[in-house]
């Protein structure tokens, strides 16, 4: 844990937490319906080649310890989800999905 902090204007708890492979983690705790899932990552690019995009399509793709073709496909179809996307941008690409079902996302 590196910190807490109060989010008033959301009337909320946040916790910034450090995982041991370096990643920093944020949990913020609400009075919401929705539970929502973001991970970020640093893509930042020295040309326009599309990189970054071509990787957040790729990492979709699947892998030997992870074998689903179209993980978002697949959550389309069986989850309650609420908001579900992948997108690049010039600095960082994001992963986010968003549930009124716990079990979405646990």
């Amino acid at each position: 844990l590196l910190r807490m902090e109060r989010i008033e204007e959301l009337d909320a708890q946040a916790l910034v937490l450090v995982h041991r492979c370096g990643a920093q983690l944020v949990s913020v705790s609400l009075a919401d319906e929705n539970k929502t899932f973001v991970a970020a990552f640093r893509t930042p690019v020295t040309n326009s080649h599309g990189m970054p995009h071509i990787l957040e399509h790729s990492v979709l793709c699947g892998s030997r310890k992870f074998p689903v073709k179209e993980p978002m496909v697949e959550l389309l179809r069986s989850s309650l989800h609420t908001f579900l996307n992948a997108m690049t941008f010039p600095d960082r690409t994001v992963y986010c999905a968003a549930s009124c079902n716990t079990k979405d996302l646990y």
